[in-house]
């Protein structure tokens, strides 16, 4: 689905901006608008919603969870819809699947994004290793220069 979807024009800047449900992607996602933004920018909004494992599940419950989680994205697609917009932006809203890092890499690659900006939870270094990090992985991965926002940083 569109974030005022308009194919991008060759002068344009690409930038992917990972999402999800949290504070810290809406926090990353306004220290962009406050800080580095221009007005003719393109945003690619990345998304990869949960994976859940369904090989033991059956058939009414594998519908209700593609139903809530299609009701999940959809809405998250709205709501950051109406941010850009509000900005005057235009771009995409894209979701993968697989491990969100990867994801974000991947697609930031394929739309030729110049810039991609991600919030970080803040792990300590032991949660971080035991957990991983998505912007970690992007920043070890992404081709493209990457703006980590932190916690800290609004």
């Amino acid at each position: 689905m569109a974030v005022q979807e308009v194919e991008s024009k060759d002068n344009q800047r690409k930038v992917a901006i990972g999402i999800d449900e949290s504070e810290h992607s809406e926090r990353a996602l306004q220290w962009y608008f406050d800080n580095v933004m221009r007005a003719d920018d393109y945003l690619v909004l990345i998304h990869t919603p949960e994976i859940y494992d369904l090989s033991m599940a059956s058939p009414a419950v594998v519908d209700h969870l593609l139903k809530d989680l299609t009701k999940k994205v959809t809405a998250l697609e709205n709501k950051y819809k109406e941010i850009v917009q509000k900005k005057k932006l235009t771009g995409k809203f894209r979701t993968g699947q697989g491990k969100p890092g990867e994801v974000v890499c991947k697609i930031a690659e394929e739309e030729k994004c110049k810039l991609v900006v991600t919030g970080t939870r803040g792990l300590g270094k032991v949660r971080r290793t035991f957990l991983g990090s998505v912007s970690d992985y992007i920043i070890h991965h992404s081709h493209v220069p990457v703006l980590v926002v932190r916690n800290a940083a609004l």
